[in-house]
């Protein structure tokens, strides 16, 4: 097998390839992050260095609520679709091999649906038997959402997982509950971690659900944003556009460090 090393060699351009990949990404996160330090009324035009928006954005008591409730919503959509998905990825772990890979297609087929097939089939169903659109309703539908997505970093867990360590277990006369409980749940932590924030993020980004399952009272964070954007383009778009990239990205990093930690 060729080293990467040798393929580079070959196609001189690849490096320059990747640098141009890199820069398409971020690019835009990085203008964003930008202009919204941006003085101007013009979000799209630089007008100097401030944080005037920071504080407007901050005393905006509509914004505040909205986020305050899509954090009320993605903590616990995070968090029953952990469980749901450990769960599912330790269930299926124990299914004859036959069955595995129609199970695995069954929960991963709402990867590859568009989101919007799923949101109005939900808005049909709540429709059908008479639920109304409140956040009970809101919350179900964004776990269901994203038990998918956290379904993938814990069954690759599991999948990592030597079984000699299971069966050593039985030999020794630990019972099913007992190797759950000490040695499966322990092991399967980071995952389930990984697999909570992934989904907190998820559900805090969502907008296509939201818009088709929200009611009068249940406006979230991306739906308030959108409104925004209606008037036209607010540099206070920018400031919450740069407050969603760096709180994850901050979280992102402190769990990477805390699982490396872990690891070790």
């Amino acid at each position: 097998m060729r080293s990467t090393v040798e393929v580079r060699r070959q196609i001189p351009s690849v490096a320059s390839i990747g640098i141009l990949a890199i820069a398409f990404l971020y690019v835009p996160l990085m203008t964003v992050l930008v202009f919204s330090f941006n003085r101007s009324e013009d979000a799209t035009v630089w007008g100097g260095f401030s944080t005037k928006w920071y504080s407007t954005v901050l005393h905006n008591s509509d914004l505040i609520r909205a986020a305050k409730f899509s954090l009320s919503l993605a903590v616990p959509s995070a968090l029953l679709a952990s469980l749901f998905a450990a769960g599912l990825a330790i269930g299926i772990g124990v299914v004859h091999s036959r069955r595995i890979v129609l199970l695995q297609m069954l929960v991963n087929a709402p990867l590859i649906l568009p989101e919007i097939v799923t949101a109005v089939g939900t808005l049909a169903l709540f429709s059908a038997v008479k639920i109304p659109l409140n956040f009970a309703s809101l919350l179900a539908a964004h776990v269901a959402l994203c038990i998918p997505f956290a379904f993938l970093p814990i069954r690759s867990r599991l999948r990592d997982l030597d079984p000699a360590i299971f069966e050593a277990a039985e030999d020794l006369g630990a019972s099913s509950r007992r190797v759950m409980l000490r040695i499966t749940a322990p092991l399967i932590i980071p995952a389930v971690f990984s697999a909570m924030l992934l989904t907190f993020i998820i559900s805090m980004d969502d907008f296509l659900t939201s818009m088709f399952l929200s009611g009068p009272s249940t406006t979230t964070l991306p739906l308030y944003i959108f409104g925004l954007l209606k008037l036209g383009v607010s540099p206070e778009v920018n400031v919450i556009s740069a407050l969603l990239l760096v709180i994850p990205t901050v979280g992102l990093l402190l769990s990477v460090v805390w699982i490396r930690k872990r690891g070790k």
